[in-house]
């Protein structure tokens, strides 16, 4: 994962967030998981984004 900015982050975040909200699939949460530093540990983000896809309908 590349460093981005804040802002470059906030929208990723607000783009896939919509996403979401269209149709409630968790590959987009799954996708925010996957682009957000989880405070320097994508560790974090690649967990949460595995177990997530994992429910995808």
């Amino acid at each position: 994962m590349s460093k981005k900015t804040y802002s470059e982050n906030q929208a990723i975040v607000e783009k896939l967030w919509r996403q979401y909200q269209k149709d409630n699939n968790p590959k987009w949460l799954a996708d925010i998981c996957l682009n957000v530093p989880f405070f320097d540990h994508p560790e974090v983000g690649e967990e949460i984004a595995k177990l997530l896809k994992q429910t995808n309908p």
